[in-house]
């Protein structure tokens, strides 16, 4: 059963306020490439916080086909929980250095596996610190906890709900930095770009320049300005699930509280077979014109050719046999989310490239991945001796 909607943050004043009564901490710095998250947690943390570690408690071991940061199985979680010192009912304030990017695993997990009040420090420990709240060092002993947890208390998805997702219309936010959303060349991802059709949306512009989140309003506003409005599917990913938390926290704060995590995300998608990528700025790849001869060759290899022509138009000219004949007005009727052509390769031929284009844009943004239109339209195909019935 998906969780009710709760509070997301707690304040340093409310956290620090000592009628607040005992809460359960964790301190979850880990940054990419850095392993001295507990090295710095022993230096100095909250008092009373417990460390969570991301790569070995917070997520599963790495694997062909599952990313980098898979969601651990619910009883490893509860192991690591217990070990935590957290208790059935018990509120969770998580917390880094670093603008809650990390933290927010923490949140979300805990969330998708039933503990009930999970908030994240607001600001962190630089807030706490700024404060002039005291610093512990050292390892924190803790007695066990016996809560107990549950998957699938929030929503995710694999690679094909996320295909889906945006098949039916919804909006794939995409968390990471703008340049690895481009493909710009770098060292993490096993390939670059992005999944066709998610918007660019990274994470730290949740955040104030202070490490705070931006005010729910003006959060409302960012995501409304990226397509996210009232009763469409909306789904985040980031390069291994970890930060699109942190983006699901702001959805939250902002109003959006049915938001599907891609835990996969890119260190997934971009090492499946047949999964497609865009490089570039672009949510999807501008369809290619391609010759008449080269959509022959398509069509002979196994690509359906969808003629998008009028019905005088195709009398008066003729037909292409075994053309798909569809109506560009109303594309759902044959290209919908059961359409038996989805996986296949597309070519489409009209009486021009402007009667053309658009459809094959139409179909790439339901999410066909490989879909070409015909240069010089149905008469170029004429001209090149292309098969014509009268």
């Amino acid at each position: 059963m998906t969780q009710p909607p709760g509070p997301v943050l707690i304040t340093v004043a409310e956290l620090a306020d000592p009628a607040r009564g005992d809460v359960r901490l964790l301190d979850v710095r880990w940054r990419l490439g850095d392993p001295t998250g507990h090295a710095q947690y022993l230096d100095g943390h909250i008092p009373g916080a417990a460390y969570a570690d991301l790569d070995t408690e917070l997520a599963a071991p790495p694997a062909d086909g599952l990313g980098r940061h898979p969601l651990p199985d619910v009883t490893d979680l509860q192991a690591a929980a217990r070990r935590w010192g957290i208790n059935v009912g018990d509120t969770v304030v998580a917390y880094d250095d670093n603008g809650n990017l990390a933290a927010a695993r923490a949140w979300w997990l805990l969330r998708w596996a039933g503990v009930a009040d999970v908030r994240l420090l607001d600001g962190g420990l630089a807030a706490w610190r700024a404060a002039g709240h005291p610093i512990a060092t050292g390892e924190e002993q803790r007695e066990p906890g016996d809560v107990v947890l549950t998957a699938g208390g929030l929503p995710s998805a694999g690679p094909d709900e996320v295909a889906r997702l945006l098949a039916d219309g919804g909006v794939l936010l995409d968390a990471r930095a703008a340049e690895r959303y481009r493909g710009e060349p770098n060292s993490i991802d096993p390939r670059p770009g992005h999944i066709p059709g998610a918007l660019s949306a990274p994470t730290t512009e949740n955040l104030t320049a202070e490490g705070t989140f931006r005010d729910p309003a003006e959060l409302a506003e960012r995501f409304a300005a990226l397509g996210v409005t009232p009763g469409r599917p909306v789904g985040v990913y980031c390069g291994s699930g970890v930060t699109a938390a942190h983006q699901i926290a702001a959805l939250r704060l902002a109003g959006v509280d049915d938001v599907v995590l891609y835990p996969g995300s890119w260190s997934q998608w971009a090492t499946l077979p047949g999964r497609p990528a865009v490089v570039g700025p672009e949510p999807r790849p501008e369809p290619p014109l391609v010759s008449p001869a080269e959509a022959a060759r398509r069509v002979e290899a196994g690509a359906v050719l969808v003629d998008v022509r009028s019905a005088p138009r195709r009398a008066a000219d003729g037909t292409i046999p075994g053309a798909l004949i569809a109506n560009r007005d109303d594309l759902g009727a044959r290209f919908g989310p059961d359409s038996p052509h989805r996986q296949a390769s597309v070519v489409v031929v009209c009486g021009s490239v402007d009667g053309s284009r658009p459809v094959a844009a139409a179909l790439i943004e339901q999410g066909f991945t490989d879909v070409a239109h015909v240069e010089g339209g149905f008469a170029a195909w004429a001209e090149a001796g292309l098969p014509v019935d009268a």
